[in-house]
């Protein structure tokens, strides 16, 4: 039988209680199950600058580029929507989702201080930073919203079982998504094998062109992709126009997009795009696939890198010289950086040169 209204679980908290992680399991949870689902990370629909900080402006363009990515979603055939990321505490979320077709359950994960103050240290984040961390869990109790869940001595998996039993698990079909309408540029999209540094090379750039003043606006194909059954470029794509077009609401007057893969599908929904695909010989990306494994980027939401042993190691970096090899001869219309034994400033900087053109 068939759901009314599309169930959305949301958690939230402050850094270090486990929201990502735990989103992150019951999207894994939901697939392995055979439902439909998909997973969206909130921090990723916000990256827009210069940044409007980490207040109403950002709650706000986050929270309505949440909401046109759910609509997307939803008319694909998502059963059951999970998302991850911090709230408004002034406004809470009942405002953007009101008249719509979302049942949203909203968890508030927290833990005793002495475990979200060794979770916050472990997962490599500065001591200095611990009194921010605090004032912001402080602000969160004071503001009572969502449902309180304390994981206090939990391993994340367990915390996992205890969110599962709220999701639905349905089989759904996936449906034809209506044509997007081609979106105005510039749209400057960097490609590139795995790990060849993509993603540091772009954010970095990005960075300086905020320092600027620029008002440019940064997303992660990648990053728009969980959803099962999947992937779905076409789905992706509408996802990325619909921030797209949020982002240019709030200002933007230029897109950074970075994609392992810019298909015709993702092209079309452009009118004006620049690729610039970020080359590397076999021995470079050998050494950046064993720097991610290590933790020598961010974490992000699927990455297979962080923390792998050697034989999957192995595995990675063979199918990025494979990518590497099969792109070299596929011409088009896109600049080529080669990137080989760069560090990742030089690839960086080489980057920006070519934005600021």
């Amino acid at each position: 039988m068939g759901i009314e209204k599309t169930p959305v679980l949301w958690t939230t908290g402050a850094p270090g209680t486990g929201k990502s992680t735990t989103a992150w399991g019951l999207y894994s949870r939901v697939v392995e199950a055979g439902g439909s689902v998909a997973y969206v990370d909130i921090d990723q629909l916000g990256l827009i600058g210069p940044p409007p900080g980490g207040g109403e402006a950002s709650h706000a363009i986050k929270a309505a580029n949440l909401v046109r990515v759910l609509e997307v979603l939803r008319a694909w055939g998502a059963r059951q929507l999970v998302v991850s990321g911090v709230v408004d505490p002034e406004n809470g979320i009942e405002l953007y989702f009101e008249g719509r077709d979302f049942d949203v359950t909203l968890v508030r994960l927290t833990c005793d201080r002495d475990e979200l103050r060794s979770r916050f240290l472990g997962r490599g984040s500065p001591a200095g930073a611990l009194p921010d961390l605090f004032e912001l869990a402080d602000i969160y109790e004071r503001a009572a919203f969502g449902e309180v869940l304390d994981t206090t001595g939990q391993r994340p998996e367990e915390t996992v079982d205890a969110l599962f039993r709220r999701c639905v698990v349905e089989n759904g079909q996936v449906s034809p998504l209506d044509a997007v309408e081609p979106q105005p540029g510039p749209v400057t999209v960097v490609t590139g094998p795995t790990a060849v540094g993509k993603s540091t090379a772009a954010f970095a750039a990005l960075r300086e062109l905020w320092d600027e003043g620029k008002p440019v606006a940064y997303a992660d194909l990648a990053q728009f992709g969980f959803a099962h059954p999947g992937p779905d470029p076409v789905a992706e794509a509408a996802i990325l126009a619909a921030v797209w077009r949020g982002y240019r609401e709030a200002g933007a007057g230029h897109l950074l997009v970075v994609a392992r893969e810019f298909l015709p599908e993702h092209r079309q929904v452009f009118k004006e795009v620049t690729v610039v695909h970020l080359d590397a010989d076999d021995a470079t990306l050998t050494e950046r696939v064993r720097r991610r494994a290590e933790g020598e980027s961010a974490l992000l939401a699927g990455d297979e890198l962080r923390g792998a042993p050697p034989g999957v190691r192995d595995r990675v970096a063979a199918r990025a010289i494979a990518e590497a090899g099969g792109t070299r001869d596929s011409g088009g219309d896109r600049v080529v950086l080669d990137t080989s034994g760069q560090e990742a400033a030089e690839t960086a900087a080489a980057l920006l040169a070519l934005l600021r053109r």
